[in-house]
């Protein structure tokens, strides 16, 4: 997919075609959103409100236009208008003219905004709204194949393996050799979906357990594209996918530019690693004047600290999080080393021994212009504590003690990966973090917050003892590599390596056997090798055009063929600014009755009961009784038809009065932080203009009718 909007509207994914006549002349176009379809109902006419799907309340009846669908003034009458396909449209009356299905549609739920009538034939309804996005394939899965039927896609997962069988057809259609069963290829540069918004619905799926025993969902997912006619008429030949897990593609002749920013622990013991970085960091930026790269390489850094319940002390301890160098900004290693000079450790101990390591990273990830600048962007924290994320009590309050930004790992983790960003962590396991019983509650903490998506790979590195030769022989080897790999992208001379930062050992015979500061070693550069990978798929996905197919619906799996650990899609849910703010709202107003109910002395039944004035108000029907003999908060109606019918299980519609009871104070504190975070991550969204998108794909943009892509995993 290139940056450019196709004549239909939305930008479309560019997919490699299989030409196969028979398949294109049956394949059609489609998608989802929240409506769902209706059935059964009647001539109506015009309305008011547009459609109830049969037995909702809460949710109207939409479609999606099918390509060169035309809008016309009457059932039956020629069309006048030109409708962009995959438009979202509202459906407020249905009428049959001669024989065939006519819908009265429009852009938005008041009768104003009615465009006219359409064949139903020329819609789609969107039972859900779901998108899928693709995963990058930097980590290491091969290109998705879209396969004629289930039956196809099926055969596949039947096979002996699943991974050869599925390559044999890559090839074949790479070849030019059309394949029935092939109706496309996934592009092979990656196509990002925070960029560049996508429209890939699933309009079916099926769960299915493969020959070799693994557990994957058959989507059935539609698409369409415009191909590109001067390609067509030449006969040009689909591009064949490169090598997976190559350490450096080539970007001879481009802008791309790579970032490395340390966020780094400042307080009291840290002071011998803030000065092996700013040592490592001088090193750097010789080697990458060596190598001719100091147009496309920086370093930055960003220190923090935490928060004091003592005003005064919080004053002494000067910041939670500073950023002391952009990489958008430094000019080289010595302005670099001018703006760290004052950096050192903490002059007095903070409140507790975990640190706010996610308002350092939520500092990082907000640096100006750095994600501009900068194709490829890496945040390495460095720290010997755990982040504080509410998960820990203040010894003389009894009260959680929050992070300043309110998120905890896996927000954090989310937040990178919509901005294309990595994170490893250097974990300092040091005999005072031990002491402290530390190490296992903030390696999980990391564990999870570097799980990239990227390359759905952790990049958490522990140091053992908290070693500072240790440390320093990561962050060569770490640096080192990137810098390698992007000198050999380049085309620039390969830079003089730093101690430590290639696969040899000058003081180890090559026959001795490898310490694990070796394995560490080898671990850190296979880690920067995919990450590097992955963002360069996503640069040349910008910059490069992909020949498309046209239009058609096909099956796809959700995970590799070859390795199903690795995810090829993820799953966003598509509100908008009302349903979003309704949903904040609802869970605002179960937090308040779950803390209501922490104070209060019928705790065994408090919390339901006062769900009750919050059902009443977000109810699909509160006259219809019962309320007061819920069991489980999906049946008070509290989230919505939208939020109910997705096919996912959410803790909190499965939530029942028994299992709230015996959760015990402990663990219904941690629900009720969980839900907070994610109101928190609302706010986020709902703020983001930039991201809401106009499904109807009209002039004059509704914005109450426009939607933000929210991933599955952040509703509740």
């Amino acid at each position: 997919m290139n940056g450019r909007t196709n004549p239909y509207g939305h930008r479309m994914i560019a997919l490699i075609w299989n030409p196969w006549p028979p398949v294109r002349a049956r394949i059609t176009r489609v998608w989802l959103l929240i409506g769902l379809l209706a059935i059964g109902a009647g001539a109506l006419a015009t309305a008011a409100e547009p459609l109830h799907p049969q037995g909702k309340r809460d949710i109207y009846e939409r479609v999606l236009t099918r390509p060169g669908a035309m809008v016309a003034a009457t059932p039956g009458a020629p069309g006048q208008e030109l409708i962009k396909a995959l438009s979202r449209l509202y459906v407020f009356a249905r009428q049959d003219s001669a024989g065939q299905e006519w819908l009265q549609v429009g852009t938005g739920i008041q009768d104003q905004s009615i465009l006219g009538w359409l064949p139903a034939a020329q819609t789609v309804p969107w039972k859900q709204q779901l998108t899928l996005a693709f995963t990058n394939q930097g980590a290491g899965r091969e290109p998705m194949l879209f396969l004629r039927d289930w039956d196809d896609l099926r055969a596949i997962l039947d096979s002996s393996g699943p991974g050869p069988a599925a390559q044999a057809l890559r090839t074949t259609v790479a070849q030019g050799q059309p394949d029935p069963r092939v109706l496309a290829v996934e592009p092979a540069n990656f196509i990002d979906f925070s960029k560049q918004f996508y429209l890939l619905p699933i309009l079916d799926f099926t769960e299915y357990r493969a020959i070799t025993g693994d557990k994957i969902r058959a989507l059935k997912v539609a698409s369409v594209t415009l191909p590109d006619p001067a390609a067509a008429s030449a006969g040009t030949p689909p591009p064949a996918a490169p090598p997976r897990n190559t350490a450096a593609a080539p970007l001879a002749g481009t802008d791309y530019r790579a970032a490395v920013l340390f966020v780094i622990d400042s307080t009291v013991s840290m002071g011998p690693y803030i000065a092996k970085t700013k040592a490592a960091i001088a090193r750097f930026y010789k080697q990458i004047q060596q190598a001719g790269l100091g147009d496309r390489v920086a370093f930055g850094l960003v220190a923090f600290r935490a928060a004091s319940q003592d005003p005064a002390k919080t004053q002494d301890l000067e910041f939670v999080a500073r950023t002391y160098v952009n990489p958008a900004q430094v000019q080289g290693g010595q302005d670099f080393l001018t703006r760290v000079r004052d950096l050192d450790e903490a002059r007095i101990s903070t409140d507790h021994f975990d640190e706010d390591a996610y308002a350092g990273l939520k500092t990082a990830l907000d640096t100006p212009d750095w994600k501009q600048r900068f194709a490829e962007r890496h945040l390495i924290l460095i720290t010997d504590a755990g982040a504080l994320d509410g998960t820990q009590r203040d010894p003389t309050t009894g009260q959680p003690v929050q992070s300043t930004t309110g998120f905890n790992a896996n927000q954090i983790r989310g937040i990178a990966a919509e901005a294309g960003t990595s994170i490893a962590v250097l974990h300092l396991l040091t005999p005072e973090a031990r002491r402290q019983n530390d190490t296992e509650r903030a390696a999980a903490q990391y564990q999870t917050l570097s799980d990239n998506a990227l390359n759905q790979q952790s990049a958490y590195f522990p140091i053992p003892d908290g070693s500072v030769a240790a440390f320093g022989r990561a962050i060569d080897v770490y640096a080192g590599r990137l810098i390698e790999n992007l000198a050999r992208a380049t085309g620039s001379p390969e830079p003089k390596a730093a101690p430590h930062s290639s696969g040899k050992t000058a003081t180890r015979p090559a026959a001795a056997a490898a310490t694990p500061d070796d394995d560490q070693a080898a671990r850190i550069r296979a880690i920067v090798d995919s990450l590097g990978h992955a963002a360069r798929l996503a640069y040349l996905g910008q910059v490069q055009g992909t020949r498309a197919p046209e239009v058609f619906q096909a099956w796809i799996s959700d995970k590799d063929f070859a390795d199903p650990s690795i995810t090829a899609v993820d799953v966003r849910v598509l509100l908008t600014k009302d349903q979003l703010s309704d949903l904040q709202q609802v869970l605002k107003g179960i937090v308040e009755a779950a803390e209501s109910d922490l104070n209060a002395d019928d705790s065994s039944r408090g919390f339901f009961d006062r769900l009750a004035s919050v059902a009443a108000k977000f109810s699909v029907d509160p006259a219809a009784g019962g309320i007061q003999k819920a069991t489980q908060l999906a049946d008070l109606g509290l989230l919505g038809e939208y939020l109910q019918g997705l096919p996912y299980k959410s803790d909190v519609l499965t939530l029942t009065q028994d299992t709230w009871t015996r959760w015990g104070t402990m663990r219904q504190v941690e629900f009720i932080d969980q839900l907070k975070k994610k109101i928190r991550r609302y706010s986020v969204y709902y703020a983001d203009q930039g991201r809401w998108v106009d499904l109807a794909q009209r002039a004059a943009v509704d914005p109450a009718e426009q939607v933000y892509p929210i991933p599955l995993t952040d509703l509740p």
